[in-house]
């Protein structure tokens, strides 16, 4: 077994393990990006992919934040809020015991690097196509700022500029505005969801409400895990033809650049 594969079969666990969670606790929750491609063109994972992750609307995503403080298996697992327990939003399910040093090099508060499952909120989004373009910025000029306290570094001058112009938010009431402008319409009817948690272009960012109107179980690996209810418009909205393989240069993993399996 190649590393790679034992690390997915690892993450796998790690994943059946937060379905049970959810199933037991009716919260619902959907494969995100890469890894609903992995359900639809692979049946598991993308045969290069190294990660898994998933996807909440907000009320999900609060109620398994609490959840995770009350039933994770704290001697299994440890759980990483984010904006609480590391800089970035969203959360982190991590396997103790483990150790994955991942590409951009940040540990947490207590150097935890365990092996583990993003956990991304979908937000509400803004009905017009202005208010979502605002929406869009202030998300953008948001994660430059968390990006910039996480310390991470880039060769981009366009981004090293974009992190340097996030500074004022380092006075709370700024923060606190650009936040509230980017999760404002969360619980709002407006008819439209964003991904604004994630590097993603406007073009990406936002979609229909009914594609996440409820979800479907598809075989992935030995298991089933749930994708959107319209997977496929969800999946062209992102990616375009996500059926379409990638050119081989990309067929790489690019999460990690190290790993310590410990028991598992």
């Amino acid at each position: 077994m190649t590393e790679l594969r034992h690390l997915q079969l690892v993450i796998l666990s790690i994943a059946k393990d937060i379905d049970a969670l959810c199933s037991r606790n009716g919260i619902e929750y959907s494969l995100n990006g890469g890894s609903a491609i992995g359900a639809v063109r692979h049946q598991g994972f993308i045969p290069w992919d190294d990660d898994l992750d998933i996807q909440m609307t907000p009320p999900n995503y609060r109620k398994f934040i609490s959840i995770c403080r009350e039933q994770l298996d704290k001697e299994k697992y440890y759980f990483e809020e984010g904006l609480v327990d590391w800089p970035l939003d969203f959360c982190k399910v991590k396997l103790r015991g483990t150790r994955m040093e991942e590409t951009e090099g940040y540990a947490g508060k207590n150097n935890q690097l365990g092996i583990f499952v993003d956990i991304f909120r979908v937000d509400g989004a803004a009905p017009t196509k202005a208010g979502r373009m605002w929406q869009y910025f202030c998300a953008r000029y948001r994660m430059a700022f968390l990006m910039r306290r996480r310390g991470y570094k880039s060769a981009s001058r366009l981004k090293k500029l974009v992190m340097a112009l996030s500074v004022p938010q380092y006075i709370p009431c700024i923060e606190r505005f650009f936040k509230h402008e980017k999760e404002k319409y969360d619980g709002e009817k407006t008819g439209y969801y964003a991904f604004l948690s994630e590097r993603i272009t406007y073009r990406q960012a936002f979609c229909r409400k009914e594609v996440f109107a409820g979800t479907k179980r598809m075989p992935f690996e030995d298991t089933e895990l749930p994708v959107p209810s319209l997977c496929d418009e969800y999946l062209r909205g992102v990616f375009g033809d996500y059926m379409q393989l990638p050119p081989a240069d990309q067929q790489v993993p690019a999460h990690h650049t190290g790993i310590d399996f410990g028991k598992y």
